[in-house]
């Protein structure tokens, strides 16, 4: 996981907090499948993800439409 200019290698059972405004991202680096749980609050950020999988629904999005959603949601993409 990628948090600020900080590098994590989290293990299961870790947890990670990420503030407000803080740049992160995450990625799975091994063949082997992972699962996280992602909570976020208040509420509202699940409405991104919703509208995600409306984008993705007849196939890869053009990625200005991916920049668009995530703009909604005070999002930029990398």
């Amino acid at each position: 996981m990628r948090l600020g200019d900080e590098s994590l290698e989290l293990a299961a059972g870790d947890i990670a907090a990420v503030p407000p405004g803080i740049v992160h991202t995450f990625s799975n680096a091994i063949d082997t499948p992972t699962r996280f749980l992602d909570i976020h609050a208040p509420g509202g950020f699940e409405d991104y993800f919703r509208d995600i999988a409306a984008a993705v629904a007849g196939g890869p999005p053009e990625p200005e439409k991916m920049a668009e959603i995530a703009s909604r949601y005070d999002m930029r993409l990398a």
